[in-house]
This record gives C-alpha cells, sequence and structure tokens, in this order.
C-alpha cells in the first residue's frame, strides 16, 4: 500500500510539473518579455527604442568597422556594440543584420585606402590607436570606431567613439557605450520614418550662407528636410517648420520679420538664435588690431520679453585654444610658437542634461555672456547649456584687440569672473512681445490673430555666432568648407557639431529618443592602481584562480559526508 502511495504521489507531482511546464511555454510563445538582473538596466533597451525596431519593415544592414587585432579596452567595446545589436534582435528578429568588418582584411594598399577614404567621405570619423608590432615595438594604426547602417538603398553613418580630450579615455569609452542604444536608435528612426521633418536656416539679415554652415546643414540632412529661405513678415510660411536656426545675423530685423518669428513661437515654432551682440572683425586682427562694438538687430526687446538679455561684452578665459605666433626677433626670422589666445574660450557643459552629456569642449571666438530675467508668464524653465570656465573675465565694449596681448601670459589675477553663460536653453509657455502692440505693416497675411501667449515650446540662444560656423578654405581655386568644430592650428575637432545637433534634435523629438542620452549604468572599470602592481595582480590571479577550485572541493566533501551520514542512519 505505501508503495502504491508513493507511486501515486510521484505521479501527481510529474503531471504537476508537466502542467506548469506547458502553461510556461503557451505563455511565452504568445508573450514576449525579458528580464535584466543588472542594477543599471544595462540590458534594458526604452519604450522608443522597442517602438522604432518593431516598426521596421524591411531588414537593416549593419556594418561595423571594428574588427581585428585591437587593444583590450575597444574589443570590450567591440563586445559591448555585439551585445546591444542581440538586445536589438530580439526585437527585430531578422530584420537586424549586422557585420563586424576589418578593413585591413584588404592585403592591396590602394584597394584599402580607396576604402578609408569611402569611409570618411560617408561622414565616419577617423581614430589612430597605438598596436605592438612583432618587434615589440609601437605603430600607429587608423581604425574608424563606427558603423554605416543600409535600409532601403539608403545609407546612415554613425560615429560611436566619443572623444573628450578633458576627460580620461576610459571615461570616454564608457560614454560611448552608454550612447549606443542613442546612437542607433536615432538612425533607424531617421532611416525608416516616412515623414521627414523640415526646419529652415533665416536669411536676409546678414546672416552666414549656405558655404559657412555646410557641415552643420549636411549632418542635419540626415534627420531633417533643411531649407533656407527670406521671411518678408510671412508667418504662415513658417508654421511648416518644426524650427528655425538664425545664424549669426549682422542686419537689424524689420518690424514685420519680428512680429512673425514672435506669432511663430506662440504657435509652438522653435527658434534657435546664434547672435553675436558685439561684432568682432577677426580678419582685421591680420593688421595688429581690430575693434569690437556693439551688434544692434532690433531683436533685443524681443528675446528680453521671452526671459534673455545678451550682454555687451567680450567673454576671455583662461580655458581657451592656441594660435600660432610668430617670436622670431624680426620679421624675416620665422620662429613659430602655440599660444593661448583667450579670446577664443573653451566652453564647457553639464554633463547631465541629454544635450550635453559626454560632449566635448566648445570652441567659440569673441563670445558674449547672457543673463536670464523673470517673465510675466512665469512657466519658464532655464538651464544654463554651455559656460565659461571659473577662470573668466568679462570686457565692455567698444573694446580694441591687439595682436601684442597674445605674446604676454595673461594675468590670473584679472580672471575673477566665473562660469558666465554663453548658451541658454529656455523651455516652457513664452508670453507675446506684440500682446499690446498692432500688427506692423507688411505682415502675411492679411488680419492674422495675435495670439498673447505660446503652446509649450523651446528656445535656445548662444550668444557667439562662430559656434555654428565651420571655417571655408581655397584649394586650387575651389572653395571648401571644413569639418564644424575643426581647428586646424590645433587639429583638435571640438564638439560644436554634436552641440548642435543634440539641440536640434531635442527641440523636435517627439519620440522620446533624445532622453536616451541622460541614460547612465555604472561601468566596472579595474583600479589603475592595483592592475600596475604586479605583486597585487598576482594576488588576485591566485585568489581568482584558486579560491572558486577550494570552494567547491570543500562543498564536495560536505556534502559527501552528509550522504554518508543519512544512508548509515538507515
Amino acid at each position: 500500500m505505501e508503495k502504491r502511495q508513493l507511486i501515486g504521489k510521484n505521479l501527481l507531482q510529474y503531471l504537476v510539473l508537466l502542467a506548469v511546464l506547458t502553461i510556461v511555454a503557451v505563455l511565452s510563445a504568445n508573450n514576449f518579455f525579458r528580464v535584466d538582473l543588472t542594477s543599471g538596466k544595462r540590458y534594458s533597451l526604452a519604450s522608443s527604442t522597442k517602438e522604432v525596431l518593431r516598426n521596421l519593415e524591411s531588414p537593416v544592414y549593419f556594418r561595423i568597422y571594428l574588427a581585428g587585432d585591437l587593444p583590450p579596452d575597444f574589443v570590450e567595446f567591440q563586445e559591448s556594440i555585439r551585445e546591444m545589436l542581440q538586445e536589438f534582435r530580439a526585437y527585430a528578429g531578422e530584420n537586424i543584420q549586422y557585420d563586424f568588418v576589418n578593413i585591413y582584411d584588404e592585403k592591396d594598399e590602394q584597394l584599402r585606402n580607396r576604402t578609408i577614404m569611402g569611409l570618411y567621405n560617408k561622414g565616419l570619423r577617423v581614430t589612430n590607436i597605438k598596436m605592438k608590432d612583432e618587434e615589440g615595438g609601437s605603430m600607429d594604426k587608423i581604425i574608424f570606431p563606427g558603423a554605416v547602417l543600409s535600409y532601403r538603398g539608403l545609407e546612415f553613418p554613425v560615429n560611436l567613439l566619443k572623444n573628450n580630450p578633458s576627460l580620461p579615455h576610459e571615461v570616454n569609452l564608457s560614454n560611448s557605450i552608454q550612447s549606443l542604444e542613442y546612437e542607433f536608435s536615432k538612425a533607424l528612426h531617421s532611416l525608416s520614418k516616412t515623414d521627414v521633418p523640415k526646419i529652415a536656416f533665416i536669411e536676409g539679415h546678414g546672416e552666414l550662407d549656405s558655404i559657412q554652415t555646410f557641415s552643420i546643414m549636411n549632418e542635419l540632412k540626415n534627420f531633417f528636410q533643411v531649407d533656407r529661405g527670406v521671411i518678408n513678415g510671412n508667418m504662415e510660411a513658417l508654421l511648416d517648420y518644426e524650427a528655425i536656426l538664425i545664424a549669426q545675423p549682422m542686419r537689424p530685423f524689420s518690424e514685420a520679420d519680428r512680429y512673425a518669428i514672435d506669432q511663430y513661437v506662440m504657435r509652438g515654432g522653435k527658434v534657435l538664435w546664434f547672435l553675436d551682440p558685439v561684432v568682432t572683425l577677426p580678419d582685421s586682427l591680420a593688421t595688429g588690431m581690430t575693434i569690437s562694438l556693439v551688434n544692434q538687430l532690433n531683436i533685443e526687446e524681443l528675446l528680453f520679453k521671452y526671459g534673455f538679455r545678451p550682454e555687451y561684452n567680450i567673454v576671455t578665459d583662461l580655458q581657451c585654444n592656441f594660435i600660432p605666433v610668430n617670436i622670431g626677433v624680426d620679421a624675416a626670422t620665422e620662429d613659430t610658437e602655440m599660444r593661448p589666445w583667450v579670446y577664443s574660450p573653451l566652453l564647457t557643459s553639464p554633463g547631465t542634461h541629454p544635450i550635453t552629456r559626454g560632449l566635448n569642449y566648445i570652441h567659440a571666438q569673441f563670445a558674449s555672456s547672457q543673463d536670464t530675467v523673470a517673465v510675466v508668464s512665469g512657466e519658464l524653465s532655464r538651464t544654463v547649456l554651455l559656460s565659461t570656465s571659473e577662470r573668466t573675465n568679462s570686457r565692455r565694449v567698444p573694446l580694441r584687440i591687439t595682436m601684442d596681448e597674445v605674446s604676454r601670459d595673461p594675468d590670473p589675477e584679472l580672471f575673477t569672473d566665473r562660469n558666465l553663460p554663453v548658451a541658454v536653453l529656455a523651455e516652457g509657455v513664452f508670453p507675446s512681445f506684440f500682446a499690446n502692440y498692432a500688427v506692423p505693416r507688411g505682415v502675411y497675411p492679411p488680419g492674422v490673430e495675435t495670439r498673447m501667449k505660446s503652446e509649450k515650446t523651446s528656445m535656445l540662444l548662444v550668444t557667439d555666432g562662430d559656434i555654428i560656423r565651420n571655417d571655408v578654405v581655397q584649394e586650387q581655386g575651389r572653395t571648401f568648407p571644413t569639418i564644424l568644430g575643426y581647428d586646424k592650428y590645433t587639429r583638435q575637432t571640438f564638439g560644436n557639431l554634436e552641440f548642435i545637433l543634440n539641440a536640434v534634435n531635442y527641440m523636435t523629438d517627439e519620440t522620446g529618443l533624445m532622453e536616451l542620452r541622460a541614460r547612465e549604468f555604472k561601468l566596472r572599470l579595474l583600479n589603475k592602481a592595483i592592475t600596475s602592481d604586479k605583486q597585487a595582480v598576482l594576488k588576485w590571479k591566485i585568489i581568482n584562480s584558486v579560491v572558486p577550485v577550494v570552494i567547491i572541493v570543500i562543498f564536495g566533501v560536505l556534502f559527501n559526508i552528509y550522504r554518508r551520514r543519512k544512508f548509515a542512519a538507515k
């Protein structure tokens, strides 16, 4: 009887287990879910990313140019990319295809150089790394830590490596890994969307032309239809655009244009102002001297109503760029030395905001500071996105600037100001400047309704128009624009382009993808103090190799003793 009861009990347990497994199998077949047990939710994709992946209608091919013989930290970076793409495949299935490409597999040097030039022309940034050669020495190697995405005949370059010279190499790699989901999701969203939003560069007030803004326009074309044009008081035409950019105007705005911009904002439009409150002609420095004067644009009252107050000054900063200076004893002797140029501050940004997280310094030139003022609506939040360092000096205009200044070391005692704002983002409800004024002449369409308060929107004011201007070079009678943020003297590429691109994407984002840039998970980096100590390294190697084996042996012995006692008792 006992035997029958035991058999029945075991059979019942088996049937219950089988039923549970069947239910789990049915539920898992019809309901997809994943569990992320990491403390920082490193393997949890955002809902906006999942939405983009599930809406893919055709395969997307990722060609990642990070393969072959790489330093250990880049191997870890490569593995993080692979893990991210595997997460993408969990939601998009076969619509995500990827391959890691080693450009050095091509042995023909001419073909390899042609491939390298092709990747550069597509927009991938090159990086030099040092590798050990067979003789034990080191050699420089060019890599492209980025990817090219292909979707329905379209290609999209994605640069994956964040390279801020002010941060340690490990922190840059950490920031790069944390931004993988955003960079890939942003590219997928841009490739797969059917309705392309439009933005416009405003002309007609002496703004920068298409050559001087070519670099940022070319990058924005990956996400938007980019137009240029004059306003001519036509407020209705502005409503077609998600945002407008006003890049370094030099002539006053008409009343009709002011009204059109104001009412565009009242209807939810976004404006990015890149202004020079003070005009300085750097070309005049070739003669040894230039003068900075107030640049009246007839929009100062408009900005004041929106809560901005540009200052009529020039900020100088001990944290600045360098320029070459001839220190020869006479004009015939050329002895060039790189000297700090305090009129070219390197602006810093908060590391927590989605626009500025992980950015390099922003290169400015003859920048002014600004202040914020209270607004009537009281529904605005302001965020300082770019500011000077803690050793700054603001100089009022009119101001005489000479090249003699660069030959002298800056006096630290004069730089008593700190963290002066240069770029401020305002978000919320803006009051109309024209709330108590009649509609100016020249506004189209006639009889337009003046709105007193805006919908929720945003506005960015940068008090240095040079931040959005790329250099233009002449070669063999032809004109070529350079990459925005690239400095020909120091050969550094600063974060200007990425800052503006992030700002436009953030202000026009309706998918929530930009919030991915604010996500942070902590990478467990090795302690350099320990890894440089050979005895400490040996100790931890022994601990990691021997201790697990000892624990298993002890567990086995104890389990064996337990079993012997248990069965001996019977």
